[in-house]
């Protein structure tokens, strides 16, 4: 009877819930961009009354020149679990402006999606569990776990501060459980629980040839050109097929276990939308896996960026004095970002030419994560999800990496990490026109009474 009025309570304040979100949605959170250094601060003051007043206890916390991170606690019982949630409220920059169809801080309805930006990535998404929260604490005056909310507001520029703060405050983000809502379904209508990441390794080369631009008709034939030297090294990266050649590379990769290939094959794969959709001829997968497990649970490389030379109108008839590749490769579970390093390094050493100089900058790292996702933290999510989705979800790995994952496991010490959202694919983040679903949103917010009360129920009977 209590869990049935608790979501009554939900259903019948449908139109204060979207008006206190939209009250969110208003503040131009873009981390990137300094001159928005006020609005983040005054967002972070709006979330940290709201906490209070739904009966959290607060805190901001804030390192110097940083946003303020919000701090929101609800620790009634000292003997049952502590669950850790983690958003921000920082989001993406606009541009181009002129695509998008209505004002991005001006959040407007049509055709059941909410449009404005950082409603799918992240506002929407950690506001559904601040509704539900506040739905319990209504009816019970507590709640069935032990509740921290931690919402920062870097996430979009690689969440520069957080670490500290996780290592100078650990007491304030000491957890049991972590849940990560910025993740989503897998795709519309299919709701998914992650629970690995791949990692990331990223570098820079530079490559001196002469030390300035010299003509191409007096000294072509007699001067190293750099650009022809990076080609080379590029080329030599991966095979025609794709392997990765660096020696080494694949030596500690952990495989897939067959329980996860067989999930995978049962998710759809739209591999001609997707072709359609990105305007590519074809989608590429590793020998001896599918497109969904070469772009989820297998490493890769990537060349992202390319310069050097003369790239403008007409002719310019020159041999570059420098030029330069950004190249990233994503790294899954036993890989390490320093080792790969190394392994780079070494490898590059010995396939450049050596009539020009070369530099090379290890840019900072991420971790490949993995959990296990048969534990009673996504047990529990699983059956609150069913109940309100229509389906259960999915068990799925991301293939990008948040970093911010990582540091929560490596400095809290705790195995039971999950990640999960509502919003899709196809939502438009970082995009012009981002939206996200209505009806996903309140179904989130149903969705995590359940879970709360689910897990509590698990932990009661253990």
């Amino acid at each position: 009877m209590e869990r049935h009025k608790i979501h009554q309570k939900i259903d019948s304040e449908h139109q204060r819930t979207l008006d206190e979100l939209f009250d969110l949605l208003c503040f131009p959170t873009i981390s990137a961009q300094p001159e928005h250094a006020i609005d983040l601060v005054r967002t972070a003051e709006w979330l940290q009354q709201y906490c209070e007043k739904i009966g959290f206890k607060t805190t901001l916390l804030q390192t110097k020149n940083a946003p303020p991170v919000v701090c929101a606690e609800f620790c009634s019982s000292p003997e049952k679990p502590t669950l850790l949630i983690y958003g921000h409220y920082d989001v993406q920059p606009i541009d181009p402006i002129e695509e998008w169809l209505t004002p991005p801080f001006s959040p407007v309805i049509q055709d059941g999606m909410i449009y404005a930006r950082g409603v799918s990535d992240d506002k929407g998404q950690f506001f559904s569990v601040l509704k539900a929260a506040e739905a319990i604490i209504s009816f019970r005056g507590s709640l069935p776990l032990n509740i921290k909310i931690v919402i920062e507001g870097e996430e979009e520029i690689v969440s520069a501060h957080f670490e500290e703060l996780l290592t100078s405050h650990t007491d304030i983000f000491q957890a049991d459980l972590i849940l990560i809502m910025d993740a989503g379904q897998y795709t519309r209508g299919i709701p998914a629980l992650t629970y690995g990441l791949r990692g990331l390794c990223y570098f820079q080369i530079d490559i001196q040839g002469p030390a300035y631009d010299v003509h191409s008709g007096q000294y072509g034939g007699g001067v190293p050109n750099p650009i022809q030297a990076l080609m080379t090294i590029l080329n030599r990266l991966k095979t025609d097929d794709g392997k990765i050649t660096i020696p080494g590379f694949y030596d500690t990769v952990l495989e897939p276990e067959p329980w996860e290939r067989q999930e995978m094959a049962t998710l759809p794969f739209e591999r001609e939308q997707i072709k359609n959709s990105l305007g590519i001829k074809t989608v590429q997968n590793e020998k001896g896996y599918t497109p969904l497990e070469s772009m989820t649970v297998r490493p890769t490389l990537d060349v992202c960026g390319i310069w050097g030379g003369y790239s403008g109108p007409g002719s310019k008839t020159i041999i570059p004095a420098r030029c330069g590749a950004k190249v990233s490769m994503r790294l899954v579970p036993n890989q390490s970002p320093g080792e790969i390093a190394s392994l780079f390094k070494q490898y590059i050493e010995t396939i450049a030419p050596q009539e020009v100089d070369i530099h090379i900058q290890v840019l900072p790292g991420i971790e490949p994560l993995l959990t296990n996702p048969h534990q009673p933290l996504f047990q529990a999510f699983s059956r609150a999800i069913s109940q309100n989705f229509d389906r259960p979800p999915v068990l799925i790995r991301g293939g990008g990496s948040v970093g911010v994952a990582n540091l929560l496991k490596r400095i809290l010490k705790t195995e039971a990490i999950c990640m999960t959202g509502w919003g899709c694919p196809d939502d438009g983040i970082h995009s012009p026109n981002e939206h996200f679903s209505v009806n996903d949103f309140f179904r989130g917010i149903h969705a995590f009474i359940d879970f709360l009360l689910e897990y509590a129920r698990i932990f009661d009977t253990r």
